[in-house]
C-alpha cells in the first residue's frame, strides 16, 4: 500500500439523519494501517429507539430487522475505542461529521488528529466537478463496495487516501516547498501526513494540476438584431426576450458594436460567460468577492497557525496563484474563509480597475450593478455617466436580485470563520450567536420588530459592535466589516421602518440575519428609472405583469424581436393522467428532469423507485438525497444510458448544465411560490388581489425561466410534459396554457385542442 509510515484509522458511520444526539448512529466501521498494512478491520451494526427512516433504509439498505438483537452503541464504547486506536490519524470523508456524530453517542475524538480527505481530494485532483465519495469513486474508478455502507465507505476513503499520496509524489519542489512550510502551521493530523513526504523526484509541473475549463456555445441566432434607439430617462424600453439560446449572443454582440456605453446586468454571471463568446470591447465585471486581495492573501500566508481549511486554501493558492474565485478548486468551509477573509473590497485596487475607461459593454451580475446604482460613492460612478444605457437581461427576476442588493445580510458562518484567531471578533460571535437562539426561540425562522432589539441585551449587542467596528481589529477584513455594518443596521431599531427583518437557521445550521425593503419597486425607481436610459429584458407577453419592478405611472415602451424565424424547438405537452409514479416505472431514454412538486414528492419517489431503477441500471438523482448541487450535476452528466434528475423547480432555475443533453421534462404541478415565503408573502399583502395580481404573474415568468433553462440543454426533438390538472381543471389553468403555447414547437400536441 503506497502510504507513509503512519498509523492511520480510516473510520465511517453511517447513522439516522445529521443531527447529532437527535439522530442516531446505525452502523461504524474501521481499518486501521500501520507501515503500510492493514492490521485491523471493524464493522459493527446498532439498534436504536426509533426505527430507521424509509429513505435512509433506502440509501443504506440497512432495514429495521437488520438491528434487531443488535448491541446499543453505548455497550460497545470500549470495544470501538480499541478498533480505532490511540496514537494514530483519523481518515475519513467529510470526518468532521462523523467526529460529532461520535461525539453525539459519548466517543469524544475531537483531540485526536485527524485528515479529510474531501479536503485532500480538492486540493490534488481539481479536476472533479464534485468531491463526495460517491462521484469520485466513479470518476476515479475506486473499489467502492457497497455504497453507503460503512465498511464500503471506509474501503474507498483508504484508496482515496492512497492515491492523493500518489499524486503528492508527483509534485517538483517547487510546489512541494510552500505545501510544507503551510502544514507546519497546520492541526496535527495533516502537518504529521505531510512531513513524511520526501525530497521531490518530479521536475515538472503535473497536467493535473491545472483548473478544467467549461465552455458550452450557445446555437447561433437565426436573425440580426439592432439596437432600438436608447430610451429617455424615466422611459423603461422593455424588450421581450425568445426563448430560443441564441439570442444572448446576438444582442452581446449588437451593443458591442451600438454607439455609447452599455452596462448589462445578468443574473448568473459564471453561467451567461459559459454561454458566450464576448466581443472586442466586452468588460466582465467581478463582485469584489469573487477577486482574490493581495494584501489580505500575504496576511493569510504569514499567519503562525492555520485551521486545517485555512492550509488547504492557503496551499491552493500558492499553487494556483489565481486572480478570481473560479480559477482554482475552493471546497467545502474553505468558502466561508475566502469571503471572510482574502476577498477584494470596494476599496480594492482589483476591484477598482475594472471600472476604469475604455469597454463599450461592462457586464456585471444583477447584485452588483444594483448594488453600484444606489451607492454614489462607488468607484464605477468615475465611469459611468448618466447617459449609459442600462441593460437588465433576465427583468423577470429583478424583483429578487434587487432584494437581494438592496438588503442587509449577515451570515454568522462567515463571521465565525473570520474569529479565528481574533479575541474580539470572536467573543462578540459567541454572544451574538447566544441572542440569536434566544430570540429566534427554536424556530427557523423568526421575524424581527423593533420590541426585538430594545431590551437591555440587544442594547449591550450593539455596544460591542459598535466597538468593533470602530477599533482596528477589522481593518484589513472589509467583506466582514461590511457585514457587520449590515447588521448594525438590523439591530437598530430606527431602520425597521418600510422593511422586513428576520433571523434565519437553515438545515444545515448555519444562521443568517436580513433585512430587506418591502417595496422593492420605489428603489428601481429612483435609482435606475429616473437616474439612467434602461432597457428590461422581459419574458413575452409580460410587460403588464410587472407591478413590482415597474411601480404604477411608469412609462415603457415595448420592443418586440420578430419571431417569425426564430425556431422555439420544444415540444410542450399536457397529460395530466400521468403521475410521477407512471415516469418512474416505465423511464423514457435518455437523460429527463422531474419537477417535484416539493421535498417529500422528491423523498416519496426516491423511497418507491430507487431499487427497482437501480435493478434497471437506470440512475436515479434525487435533491436532498444525492448530495449538493455540484454533486448531483456531476453524477447526472457523467450517467451511462438512462438518468432521472428529481429537483423541485426551483432549483432547476439555477441549474447549468454545458454540454449535457436533456431529452424530456416533467413538471409534476404548476411553480406558484410558496404562500409562506418569507419575502413574498409579506409584499402579497399589499395586492387587492393577490393571487392574479402578485402570484400568477410570477409563475408565468418562471415558466418561462424553466422553459429556456431546458431549451440551452436539450436536444432536438425534446419535449415538456406538464402533469397538473389545473391546467384543465382551473379557471386560471386555460390562461396558463395559452401563455405557453406561444413557445410550442411546430411539432407540440394538444395544445390547440385542450378546450
Amino acid at each position: 500500500m503506497d502510504l507513509p509510515a503512519l498509523p492511520f484509522t480510516v473510520l465511517d458511520t453511517e447513522t439516522t439523519g445529521l443531527i447529532p444526539r437527535v439522530n442516531r448512529i446505525i452502523e461504524f466501521a474501521s481499518m486501521r494501517i500501520e507501515r503500510g498494512d492493514i492490521v485491523d478491520t471493524y464493522e459493527q451494526l446498532f439498534s436504536v429507539p426509533q426505527g430507521i427512516p424509509l429513505a435512509v433504509q433506502i440509501l443504506t439498505r440497512i432495514r429495521d430487522e437488520d438491528l434487531e438483537s443488535k448491541p446499543v452503541f453505548a455497550d460497545l464504547h470500549k470495544d470501538i475505542l480499541q478498533h480505532i486506536g490511540n496514537d494514530t490519524i483519523l481518515v475519513g470523508q467529510n470526518i468532521g461529521f462523523d467526529i460529532h456524530m461520535l461525539k453525539g453517542e459519548g466517543i469524544d475524538l475531537t483531540q485526536q488528529p485527524w485528515i479529510d480527505t474531501s479536503m485532500l481530494a480538492s486540493l490534488l485532483f481539481p479536476e472533479l466537478p464534485s468531491y463526495s465519495l460517491g462521484s469520485v469513486s466513479a470518476l476515479l474508478h475506486l473499489h467502492h463496495e457497497p455504497m453507503h455502507r460503512a465498511l464500503g465507505d471506509v474501503r474507498a476513503t483508504l484508496e482515496l487516501l492512497e492515491r492523493c499520496w500518489q499524486r503528492l509524489q508527483e509534485l517538483p519542489e517547487e510546489y512541494l516547498a510552500p505545501l510544507r512550510s503551510i502544514m507546519e502551521r497546520a492541526p496535527e493530523g495533516y502537518r504529521r501526513f505531510f512531513a513524511a513526504l520526501e525530497n521531490a523526484t518530479a521536475t515538472q509541473k503535473p497536467a493535473w494540476l491545472t483548473m478544467p475549463t467549461i465552455q458550452a456555445a450557445a446555437p447561433p441566432f437565426p436573425t440580426n438584431i439592432t439596437v432600438p434607439p436608447l430610451p429617455e430617462k424615466g422611459t423603461v424600453q422593455l424588450i421581450e426576450e425568445p426563448l430560443h439560446p441564441g439570442f444572448s449572443q446576438q444582442l452581446f454582440s449588437a451593443l458591442a458594436k451600438a454607439d455609447g456605453v452599455h452596462w448589462v446586468g445578468v443574473k448568473n454571471l459564471d453561467a451567461t460567460l459559459r454561454l458566450l463568446s464576448l466581443s472586442e470591447g466586452v468588460r466582465v465585471v467581478r463582485s469584489p468577492s469573487d477577486i482574490l486581495d493581495p494584501e489580505s492573501t500575504a496576511l493569510l500566508a504569514q499567519q503562525q497557525q492555520y485551521s486545517a481549511d485555512e492550509a488547504t486554501l492557503a496551499t491552493k493558492l500558492a499553487w494556483y496563484e489565481p486572480q478570481l474565485r473560479s480559477q482554482l478548486p475552493l471546497h467545502g468551509d474553505e468558502i466561508p474563509i475566502w469571503n471572510g477573509k482574502v476577498s477584494c473590497t470596494e476599496t480594492s485596487e482589483e476591484y477598482r480597475a475594472q471600472f476604469e475607461p475604455g469597454a463599450s459593454v461592462y457586464l456585471l451580475n444583477h447584485w452588483q450593478l444594483l448594488y453600484v446604482l444606489a451607492n454614489p460613492e462607488h468607484p464605477a460612478h468615475a465611469t459611468m455617466s448618466h447617459d449609459a444605457h442600462i441593460v437588465i437581461d433576465d427583468a423577470s427576476m429583478l424583483e429578487d436580485t434587487a432584494t437581494k442588493a438592496y438588503g442587509w445580510y449577515c451570515p454568522v458562518t462567515d463571521i465565525r470563520a473570520a474569529a479565528e484567531g481574533n479575541e474580539a471578533l470572536t467573543r462578540f460571535t459567541d454572544l451574538l450567536q447566544l441572542w440569536i437562539e434566544k430570540t429566534r426561540a427554536f424556530q427557523d425562522v423568526r421575524y424581527l420588530i423593533p420590541a426585538n432589539v430594545c431590551d437591555a441585551e440587544s442594547t449591550g449587542l450593539r455596544h460591542q459592535l459598535n466597538e468593533l467596528l470602530a477599533g482596528d481589529s477589522l481593518a484589513t477584513n472589509a467583506p466582514i466589516r461590511r457585514h457587520l455594518s449590515d447588521l448594525a443596521k438590523i439591530l437598530d431599531p430606527d431602520t425597521f421602518g418600510g422593511r422586513i427583518c428576520w433571523l434565519e437557521q437553515r438545515q444545515d445550521g448555519n444562521q443568517y440575519l436580513q433585512s430587506v425593503p418591502e417595496h422593492i419597486g420605489a428603489f428601481l425607481q429612483k435609482n435606475l428609472y429616473n437616474a439612467y436610459p434602461t432597457t428590461l429584458l422581459i419574458p413575452p407577453g409580460s410587460s403588464d405583469n410587472l407591478r413590482t419592478i415597474l411601480p404604477p405611472g411608469t412609462k415603457t415602451t415595448v420592443h418586440e424581436v420578430a419571431e417569425e424565424d426564430i425556431p422555439c424547438g420544444v415540444d410542450i405537452l399536457f397529460d395530466p393522467k400521468k403521475t410521477i409514479d407512471d415516469i418512474l416505472a416505465n423511464p423514457p431514454e435518455g437523460k429527463s428532469v422531474i419537477l417535484a412538486q416539493s421535498r417529500k414528492h422528491i423523498e416519496d419517489a426516491y423511497v418507491r423507485h430507487a431499487i427497482p431503477l437501480e435493478e434497471k441500471e437506470v440512475t436515479l438523482i434525487c435533491q436532498n438525497f444525492s448530495g449538493g448541487m455540484g454533486r448531483m450535476r456531476a453524477a447526472f452528466a457523467a450517467a451511462p444510458g438512462t438518468a432521472i434528475w428529481i429537483m423541485t423547480p426551483w432549483s432547476f432555475e439555477l441549474v447549468d448544465l454545458p454540454g449535457t443533453p436533456l431529452h424530456h421534462l416533467f413538471l409534476e404541478s404548476l411553480p406558484f411560490d410558496h404562500p409562506a415565503h418569507t419575502v413574498l408573502s409579506k409584499r402579497a399583502a399589499h395586492f387587492r388581489n393577490a393571487f392574479e395580481e402578485y402570484a400568477l404573474p410570477r409563475l408565468l415568468h418562471r415558466l418561462f425561466r424553466l422553459l429556456r433553462t431546458f431549451g440551452r440543454n436539450c436536444v432536438p426533438g425534446a419535449d415538456v410534459v406538464i402533469l397538473d390538472a389545473r391546467l384543465e381543471s382551473k379557471r386560471y389553468g386555460k390562461n396558463v396554457w395559452q401563455y405557453l403555447q406561444q413557445f410550442c414547437g411546430d411539432d407540440s400536441v394538444q395544445q390547440a385542442s385542450l378546450w
